[in-house]
């Protein structure tokens, strides 16, 4: 098994790979813990606007749809709750389905539709997500969801822990996958504080969800891993062996 690490998203989806998607901070991290709460089934989608009409298309017969997700890091106006994954364990979320947009791990998420595998990964759900990719079997694509368009360091830090732990299970390394295992070792002590001291990080900081933070840098407290896959037509994230 070879194990590759795309410091954005790709422009297409591999094949023959499974993907890993990582938004530590904090879309994906968020989706783990909504999948720890029961939810049966999230939407995500590329825009704000997007994600505002398909909760009217799928509420249009009574349904109880939650809408969740952030633009500029804050939740946009009319939505159920934002992007922050300690909040979110607090509140009572009555709905089984979801619709979330976020400026960078929705749309990475859609970015890698049609490989084999995808999973939506963060520390808090990495030895699961470990496991499922080893029972795979395939090559691996670790894909960071980026800030801007361009490389995150938190993604990438989150992305060494996995690539450390499939090294460990025999997976070989590429070079870009070798520079996030570098970083990551150099945080592996308190990932939460390398976490803070990204540029995403501090901008977590200001908008004030430090919290976030250190639920995001907290490994393997969720055994629930979401996968992408299609539900009447439409990009969709279940849990793994869902009924």
């Amino acid at each position: 098994m070879n194990v590759d690490v795309a410091f954005i998203p790709p422009t297409a989806a591999p094949t023959d790979r499974t993907c890993i998607v990582i938004d530590v901070l904090r879309a994906t991290s968020v989706i783990a813990v909504l999948m720890d709460k029961g939810m049966r089934r999230i939407y995500p989608t590329a825009t704000v606007e997007q994600a505002r009409q398909l909760r009217a298309e799928l509420a249009s017969d009574g349904t109880d749809v939650f809408l969740l997700g952030e633009q500029g890091g804050l939740p946009p106006e009319g939505f159920d709750a934002g992007n922050s994954p300690t909040a979110l364990e607090q509140l009572s979320i009555t709905a089984q389905i979801a619709v979330q947009a976020t400026t960078n791990g929705t749309p990475a998420l859609l970015a890698c539709e049609g490989a084999p595998l995808v999973m939506a990964a963060a520390p808090l759900n990495a030895a699961e997500v470990t496991r499922l990719t080893l029972e795979a079997g395939h090559d691996v694509l670790i894909v960071c969801a980026g800030l801007r368009g361009g490389f995150a360091e938190d993604d990438t830090l989150a992305a060494g822990l996995f690539v450390e732990r499939l090294v460990l299970a025999g997976a070989h390394p590429s070079d870009t996958a070798n520079e996030a295992l570098t970083r990551y070792e150099a945080a592996r002590d308190n990932l939460a504080d390398a976490l803070r001291d990204t540029e995403h990080g501090r901008i977590t900081v200001e908008l004030g969800f430090d919290d976030d933070i250190e639920l995001c840098g907290t490994t393997d407290r969720i055994t629930r891993v979401a996968v992408l896959g299609t539900h009447e037509g439409r990009p969709a994230l279940e849990p793994h062996n869902a009924d």
